[in-house]
């Protein structure tokens, strides 16, 4: 069992060389993809600034503080970051989460977002579909497909050719704003639609619909079953997390010092273990040597799923609890905190993401580390 856990460690290490080696490169780093430079495959970046301007022909993937697409992207974009703007070309799906989100350019396929602001700027063009969850969304440009979209504040100012269907306090449509097919809205009070501004029908939705006795029970019945087992899921992440804060103390310490110090590392290594992890593993079943192997890799990857949120657990703790040496009490409040958050809608979807990527890409790093050190030479004093 341990020579099948070396080898697999080893395997994934190799399949997210890009990334690990990058994270090595310095504290602070830019990646920058210059106008005339075209890069053949997959391209992986973590830092502080992330820019291509030249020609990736496959997807990227990136982390870091702030992302901008002014080229040529063949494939998907996969990314993560402060502040995010996407211009020039991208033939395949954007997925992005980040702070401030702001498309300039044209998206092949469809766009799934988690911001703060998304703005879909003028002149700008989204072929498929758009998927958004936002503080506030702004619609100036084209949108080929369906508009999906919950916030605090939608405008519209553009065109939606597909469907629109809004879940939002506030829902404007500038002079401009155009939906070509049918509306489904939930606020809290009906709108003011301009005439002419929706060419199909208009469905409007109350946030919460009246429910019979019957239907009523059975939900408080199912509300009192959800929160036991919700209480149940945490009280047990608990007891795991001190278990190995308390046997792998120095490894989890480790860990959270990455995430400290190199915050942006570990989220690229994350984003690159999350996505490579599961296909390499398949890959790995199609050869009957493989298949055990494989079967190993999923079962490790989903353990190491599950337990990815404990590094930042223990970092966030260790910020709150500043004076407390030893780790435990610090890895209880934090896992209890995570846990919490979780549970809020929109907003524990995205901290929960970042928290894995986090505890992802500390485990990986630190992986690496301990096998790169356990194959140093050990020298014998005299």
């Amino acid at each position: 069992m341990k020579k099948f856990m070396h080898i697999w460690m080893i395997f994934l290490l190799v399949c997210l060389l890009p990334g690990i080696s990058f994270a090595d490169n310095g504290e602070e780093s830019n990646m920058i993809v210059k106008k005339d430079e075209i890069i053949e495959k997959d391209f992986f970046a973590a830092g502080n600034f992330i820019r291509n301007h030249g020609e990736i022909r496959g997807d990227i993937f990136a982390a870091g503080e702030e992302f901008e697409n002014t080229g040529v992207v063949m494939g998907d974009i996969l990314a993560i970051g402060g502040n995010s703007r996407i211009g020039g070309q991208v033939k395949g799906d954007m997925r992005i989460a980040g702070g401030n989100v702001t498309i300039t350019g044209d998206i092949g396929k469809n766009v799934t977002a988690f911001s703060g602001n998304f703005l879909l700027a003028e002149g700008a063009a989204v072929d498929g579909s758009i998927n958004v969850f936002a503080g506030t969304v702004v619609i100036d440009g084209i949108v080929g497909g369906d508009l999906r979209a919950g916030s605090g504040t939608i405008q519209i100012n553009g065109l939606v050719k597909g469907d629109a269907r809004l879940n939002a306090d506030q829902i404007r449509f500038g002079p401009q704003g155009k939906i070509e097919g049918n509306l489904q809205y939930t606020s809290e009070k009906k709108i003011t639609i301009p005439e002419g501004v929706v060419s199909g029908s208009v469905e409007y939705k109350q946030p919460h619909t009246g429910m019979d006795k019957r239907m009523k029970k059975a939900e408080e019945g199912l509300k009192t079953f959800n929160i036991l087992w919700k209480a149940v899921g945490i009280i047990t992440y608990l007891i795991i997390a001190a278990i190995l804060v308390l046997v792998f103390g120095n490894f989890m310490d480790k860990t959270a010092i990455t995430i400290e110090r190199k915050p942006w590392h570990a989220v690229g290594i994350g984003v690159v273990g999350l996505i490579v992890t599961p296909i390499a593993a398949i890959l790995l079943m199609f050869t009957v040597i493989g298949i055990p192997l494989g079967i190993i890799s999923l079962v490790l990857y989903g353990l190491m799923l599950y337990l990815a949120k404990l590094p930042g657990a223990l970092w966030l703790g260790k910020i709150i609890l500043k004076n407390e040496e030893k780790p435990l009490l610090p890895m209880l409040l934090g896992v209890f905190i995570l846990m919490l958050v979780s549970y809020v809608p929109y907003l524990g979807g995205f901290v929960s993401l970042v928290a894995i990527l986090f505890g992802i890409g500390a485990y990986l790093y630190n992986i690496k580390e301990a096998i790169e050190n356990s194959r140093k030479p050990k020298i014998v004093e005299d």
